[in-house]
């Protein structure tokens, strides 16, 4: 007599341990490429397809905010967990190696073709991630702060006052520069001293980093040594004037002119990261800032 056991179902245990755990740290690499080694292909192309697409409604359909980069960040990771955990429940079957190689060679060839055009398409139109490696926009954005930009603001909106933009540096447009907008079209610009006169009204700018004491007199004799703005100047059609938070450290529209609409980036919207590079410590306390 032949005895019957009901097991319950799970990851088996013994045979096929070495290519179970194959499969579970592939996957976490790529999703599906665990499933495809233990020859549950159609598994693991669903894999490959569901985080894939997953990921591209979230970047292509939700508006670009913290939020979205924030869940994008989170939810990724868990997807890759979810996928390799799932191969610990797939039976251990032997793959005929040479379609395993072709089935490998599709998907990792396929990320690695698809995922730097898809990146640059969404860093030039939706959102980008720069690094700041200066006190010019002090105190606002510090030395160490990971921000994003949003590149789709602009498409349908004008840029606006106070907006603060990244934009291909007019003498070098290999370079992005980091500023705040302090004048726009048709806007009359005239500096005095540490004041903007806008349209002959000072323009009120809490945003500014107060002046050292070593440099409270700097500039209030009335000698203005300016390329632009010490004599009432006139924004152009299209372009923008802009200027460092931190006056004293900072090279901008009044030493080199305007920024051209069509060479700004996008608006820096939110700091994702911040990095304290001399206490070697992360600033958690800006993290998620909106700019």
């Amino acid at each position: 007599m032949v005895r019957l056991e009901n097991r319950p179902q799970g990851p088996s245990r013994g045979t096929g341990r070495g290519a179970r755990v194959a499969a579970f740290l592939l996957s976490l690499i790529a999703p599906g490429a665990g499933h495809f080694l233990l020859w549950s292909i159609r598994r693991g192309i669903a894999w490959a397809i569901g985080v894939a697409a997953f990921g591209l409604i979230l970047l292509f359909i939700l508006p670009v905010s913290f939020f979205t980069m924030a869940v994008i960040a989170i939810v990724g990771p868990l997807l890759h967990v979810a996928s390799a955990l799932d191969t610990l429940w797939v039976p251990v079957v032997k793959p005929r190696w040479l379609i395993l190689l072709i089935s490998w060679t599709a998907l990792f060839g396929g990320n690695w073709v698809l995922a730097e055009p898809i990146k640059s398409y969404y860093g030039t139109h939706y959102a980008r991630a720069f690094t700041i490696p200066s006190g010019a926009m002090e105190p606002t954005l510090l030395v160490g702060d990971y921000i994003l930009t949003n590149n789709s603001t602009y498409r349908v909106q004008d840029p606006q006052r106070g907006d603060i933009i990244v934009f291909k540096y007019p003498q070098d447009e290999s370079r992005d520069f980091i500023k705040r907008i302090i004048g726009t079209p048709g806007d009359a610009i005239q500096i005095r001293g540490h004041q903007v006169l806008l349209n002959g009204k000072p323009l009120e700018e809490p945003y500014v980093k107060p002046r050292a004491p070593a440099l409270a007199h700097v500039g209030q004799s009335g000698h203005c040594a300016y390329a632009y703005g010490c004599e009432i100047t006139a924004v152009p059609p299209d372009s923008y004037f802009v200027m460092g938070d931190n006056r004293d450290n900072s090279q901008d529209s009044r030493y080199w002119g305007f920024v051209r609409r069509d060479k700004i980036v996008g608006r820096a919207f939110t700091i994702y990261w911040s990095w304290d590079r001399v206490q070697f410590w992360p600033r958690l306390d800006r993290v998620g800032r909106s700019l």
